[in-house]
């Protein structure tokens, strides 16, 4: 193997950390490395909330792959993964409704992952997924239009659905998101919506109180990864802010009118009328398609050894939300994945990154030991919860640290620099209500 190739499926985390740890060899001519993603750019979604609600740009969230590789030589194609054929090492892509074949000594599959809807009818026709750049611009647009609905209508229960906005799942997302869209909607009124110089009963003004936001969490408790003082900080929190929530209350259908819950034996059965349902209940693998036999799955992502490499094929390499990680010995059955989230698809990469280069080289592989450094979680402006190191903190502090975190897992300054620009401007002016579409 003179000089091998190695294929990358997927620009998240995962893959665009591993392609930047080979990028060194690829530049001494010892490799070539070929990353293959359906858009030109790496997708910072820790952040899409903020740009769901007018805080940040688009663009501020969106790295350009070509940028970030500029110079190394390592080759990038914008393209979709139709198939894999393991046996003949091709994968076969769409790019530009052209077909094309790329050949592979090794391959990597961070492809990440895709809203889960759990089958719920009507969940995937009329409720906001937010996973994309698309997705954030589609919140942020149907936010502002419930707005401009809304003040032409007279009839107090239609203005009531247009400005109810209902967040279903508890988690990191969903949290994030229900407080920034309560601070957006707040400023909307503030700003725009509350002519003092109108009539009091004019139906072109909006009053405070008129716009509900809302979490349904299926769980007793939000953010259940987290201590509970840190829960009840972040409980407390969101209804300080006039976030309402439901717990205890699965959705059961969602309609263009709004969704259908089952709660619990006090709350029983009831309808949340809402024309904007966003929805962070969960994600599921995003997995490519395979010629001849499927390979083995655990949980519904692509099972793995200790080294990252699918069990039955010591070329093909997985990780991230794609790949079933067991963190303890891969005998116990009772031992469930690593999370989805992008500090493990991070570790993970390196790992992956290190055993291609030991089996190139003829070394002993690596195995991953995953180490969390702790999460944190931003509950609006200038408070978020965090446990770091086993450290229970929360507020202003802690928001201020969670905004430098994310900062710095951008890659370039570029990047940074603008973040931390409009991050200044919204301090003193309002959010950004044009709309994209």
């Amino acid at each position: 193997m003179l000089r091998p190739h190695i294929v990358i499926l997927g620009a998240g985390f995962g893959g665009m950390y591993v392609a930047r740890a080979l990028a060194t060899l690829v530049k001494k001519g010892e490799l070539d490395v070929t990353i293959v993603n359906q858009t030109n750019y790496f997708l910072f979604t820790p952040l899409l909330h903020e740009v769901a609600t007018g805080s940040l740009s688009p663009s501020s969230v969106a790295e350009p792959i070509r940028e970030i590789f500029a110079h190394t030589g390592v080759r990038i194609i914008q393209g979709v993964v139709e198939s894999i054929d393991r046996s003949a090492r091709m994968v076969h892509i769409l790019c530009d409704h052209t077909k094309h074949d790329i050949s592979y000594d090794f391959l990597v599959i961070a492809t990440g992952a895709t809203t889960n809807y759990y089958d719920i009818p009507g969940a995937d026709r009329f409720t906001y997924p937010l996973k994309t750049l698309a997705d954030a611009a589609a919140i942020r647009d149907r936010i502002i239009d419930s707005f401009e609905e809304a003040v032409l209508s007279p009839d107090p229960a239609t203005r009531a659905r247009l400005l109810s906005f209902a967040v279903v799942g508890g988690g990191a997302t969903g949290v994030e998101t229900a407080a920034e869209i309560s601070d957006f909607v707040k400023g909307l009124v503030r700003r725009y919506y509350n002519d003092t110089d109108c009539r009091p009963d004019d139906p072109c003004n909006c009053s405070p109180e008129e716009p509900k936001v809302s979490i349904i969490h299926a769980g007793p408790e939000l953010l259940q990864m987290f201590a509970p003082s840190l829960r009840q900080a972040a409980e407390k929190r969101l209804r300080e802010n006039g976030v309402e929530l439901h717990m205890n209350c699965k959705v059961t259908a969602v309609t263009p009118s709004g969704l259908s819950i089952s709660g619990n034996a006090a709350s029983g059965d009831t309808t949340v009328p809402s024309s904007t349902v966003i929805w962070t209940a969960g994600v599921k693998p995003l997995l490519p398609r395979f010629t001849g036999d499927m390979p083995v799955l655990t949980a519904g992502r692509l099972a793995i050894d200790e080294y990252f490499r699918l069990k039955e094929d010591e070329r093909v390499f997985a990780l991230g939300d794609a790949a079933a990680y067991i963190a303890e010995a891969s005998t116990d059955k009772s031992s469930a994945p690593l999370p989805m989230l992008a500090q493990v698809a991070v570790g993970q990469a390196k790992i992956v990154a290190q055993n291609i280069k030991a089996i190139i080289e003829d070394n002993p592989l690596k195995s991953f030991q995953y180490h969390s450094k702790g999460s944190m979680v931003s509950v609006g402006s200038w408070f978020a919860i965090g446990d770091i190191f086993s450290m229970k903190i929360s507020g202003r502090l802690t928001w201020w640290l969670w905004r430098t975190v994310y900062l710095f897992k951008f890659f370039s300054w570029k990047k940074r620099v603008r973040i931390v620009l409009q991050w200044t401007l919204n301090i003193f002016y309002p959010r950004d209500i044009t709309k994209l579409h």
